[in-house]
């Protein structure tokens, strides 16, 4: 049995899946298994894969119909045998000792992020440093996952390839990324995990390597079909944390994707879509936070009517 499972979803990445998986296989750790998740590409990923596969019994090669990056993970989740999950997106690599580092700490944590270093054009653009902490008291982990979220790096919470899973906690609660949505869905994910954790790690060491691309996730832009999908599962999984600050950041998500759906839909779903909006303010009252889209939770606190008005001179 591996002791660790890396999942790469891989759709017509055949620029930079062949340094993507070089990157791993020179690995100083050698106990891992990699699950190679072919999402119906129509290029020459699959002969990449199967080439690494041929030749080192490490890379497990598997293909399916396209269904998505959600859809792809949750397959390579479904084939995962290790103790912990890594994922690792098919344009990006990693350092030589990426897997050495995380799995040399003692113990090991539930949870542990590390930094990153971006790409772009063979240049090197930012770097996230975090600072070295360990946390097993509930607080001071909700505590870090603020810090993560909101700290002077910015939101270094929502991905999943920075960060490294225990399997247990995935295979016991059986989390898997939701299938419904292409927007956040890493931070969906990882806030469902972490809502079973015992402990978190963040270290100092940066051991990923992120490129921006023109055709990558990041660069699709915010679909309409997002935003409620998206507000509905972050709504959830707020319910299960209770740091006010913390609440209150996933809150503000909450409300500017709510708000940003009900402007973007059209005129005869406005006032059943502003009601739900309604009862949202009603079961999760704004502690201070104004949504950055808009001023429509002050105007439904006054009343349904001239929140719906407001909708309406917005639209027009």
């Amino acid at each position: 049995m591996p002791i660790v499972s890396i999942i790469i979803p891989i759709y017509n990445a055949e620029r930079y899946l062949q340094e993507c998986l070089e990157s791993i296989r020179v690995q100083s750790y050698k106990d891992f298994e990699v699950i190679l998740v072919d999402d119906g590409s129509t290029d020459s990923s699959a002969s990449i894969c199967k080439a690494f596969a041929e030749n080192d019994n490490r890379f497990l090669y598997f293909y399916k119909e396209n269904g998505g990056v959600s859809s792809a993970r949750n397959a390579g989740l479904e084939k995962a045998s290790g103790d912990w999950i890594a994922f690792i997106d098919a344009d990006d690599w990693v350092s030589p000792h990426y897997l050495q580092t995380v799995l040399g700490y003692s113990p090991m944590a539930d949870i542990t992020f590390f930094g990153e270093t971006t790409m772009s054009d063979n240049e090197e653009t930012g770097k996230t440093v975090l600072s070295d902490r360990y946390c097993t008291d509930r607080q001071s982990i909700e505590d870090t996952i603020y810090e993560l979220k909101c700290g002077k790096h910015g939101d270094v919470f929502g991905w999943t390839w920075d960060k490294v899973f225990g399997a247990d906690i995935i295979r016991k609660h059986n989390i898997r990324f939701s299938e419904k949505v292409s927007f956040r869905e890493d931070e969906i994910f990882t806030l469902e995990y972490c809502r079973y954790v015992k402990s978190i790690r963040t270290i100092s060491d940066v051991l990923y390597f992120y490129r921006v691309t023109s055709d990558g996730l990041t660069k699709k832009g915010l679909q309409k079909a997002d935003l409620l999908p998206s507000s509905l599962l972050l709504e959830e999984s707020m319910d299960y944390y209770t740091t006010p600050a913390l609440k209150e950041h996933i809150l503000k998500s909450v409300t500017d994707y709510r708000a940003m759906d009900i402007y973007a839909s059209p005129m005869s779903q406005l006032a059943d879509k502003l009601r739900g909006y309604q009862s949202l303010v009603e079961r999760h009252p704004q502690s201070g936070i104004e949504c950055k889209v808009n001023h429509l939770t002050q105007y439904l606190k006054k009343s349904f009517w001239l929140g719906y008005l407001y909708c309406l001179i917005r639209k027009i």
